[in-house]
């Protein structure tokens, strides 16, 4: 019985086998794109909140520059100070919620400080990936 079915059982495992290992491949693809998309992400926000922070240093000094009464530069200051806060929360908040739920395991971080660690932490392995690279090329 189990004899003249043999063809069509192995053909049926064969195609089970295929679309089990397509699946995972095309997972780990998936899981790859997600995370360099990640460190893009936090490279752009660590870019902005750079450049955020040094307009604000010229706004200050031309503030300054202009004769503005330092109590005044002092307020807008910590108006300045309490809107980044919230800016950077708003970001962090929005980049968590909109990340694919099915990937949001590769998110290591929760608030600004923890997103700053981890784009520290892919600065540190690029570097050390090109350090590798440069060292391999001299042997």
């Amino acid at each position: 019985m189990f004899g003249e079915y043999n063809d069509m059982v192995w053909f049926l495992l064969g195609v089970f086998t295929y679309r089990t290992l397509t699946a995972l491949l095309a997972y780990g693809h998936l899981t790859n794109m997600v995370s360099q998309t990640n460190e893009q992400i936090l490279t752009i926000l660590g870019l902005v909140a750079e450049d955020l922070s040094f307009a604000r240093e010229v706004k200050y000094s031309s503030l300054h520059q202009s004769g503005l009464e330092e109590s005044e530069i002092a307020s807008i200051r910590q108006i300045d100070d309490r809107t980044f806060l919230l800016w950077r929360s708003a970001v962090i908040g929005n980049v968590r919620n909109n990340f694919p739920k099915n990937y949001r395991f590769l998110l290591k971080y929760e608030d600004w400080d923890g997103a700053m660690r981890e784009l520290n932490r892919v600065y540190k392995s690029k570097i050390k990936r090109v350090r590798t690279t440069i060292n391999e090329k001299k042997e």
